[in-house]
């Protein structure tokens, strides 16, 4: 019996914290500037540069995220917490994700995110993650699938760079 009730007691801390996630780390095609970055249902309170870890992959029209260790770019909406049910409810038919009666194409997940810091050197502007500062809590949506199975292909962080596991990977990539 107290097994069960501890169970319980750790579903509903789990509950209670996703109740109070009010950003969502976004990857692709929902940034700024990009073919799906005017759809969202509200204003957010703000937008910052960030990154998380993950496994980023490319394909021609979009990309795809699972769990993994690579830094990977994008952008953090900070929303009011009334505003995230409808955020969340119009994000998650755009990914394909929570629909009754359809097989998920995304997974809506809890990642860590962290700011980006722009380094200026000799070899040119580049941005490098460091998850030393302080870091915010935010849904994203990692592939439902094996991205391969689906034409994609994995980004990889540039061997050459000075520091390559201070790079981040990003969509779109210079091929798109």
């Amino acid at each position: 019996l107290p097994m069960s009730v501890s169970c319980c007691m750790n579903f509903a801390n789990l509950e209670t914290k996703a109740d109070m996630i009010s950003a969502i780390f976004v990857y692709g095609t929902l940034k700024r500037g990009q073919c799906r970055g005017a759809m969202w249902p509200d204003q957010p309170v703000s937008v910052f540069p960030v990154f998380t870890h993950g496994t980023l992959f490319d394909r021609h029209d979009y990309p795809a995220m699972t769990s993994g260790t690579d830094c990977v770019a994008g952008e953090r909406w900070d929303f009011h917490p009334d505003q995230m049910p409808r955020v969340l409810e119009v994000l998650d038919a755009i990914e394909g994700a929570n629909q009754p009666g359809f097989p998920d194409l995304y997974r809506r997940v809890v990642v860590t995110t962290w700011e980006l810091s722009e380094n200026r050197g000799r070899s040119g502007d580049s941005v490098r993650c460091s998850d030393a500062g302080n870091s915010t809590i935010a849904y994203t949506y990692h592939y439902a699938r094996e991205p391969s199975d689906d034409g994609f292909t994995r980004v990889l962080v540039d061997q050459d760079a000075e520091d390559p596991a201070s790079q981040c990977v990003c969509w779109p990539t210079s091929s798109n």
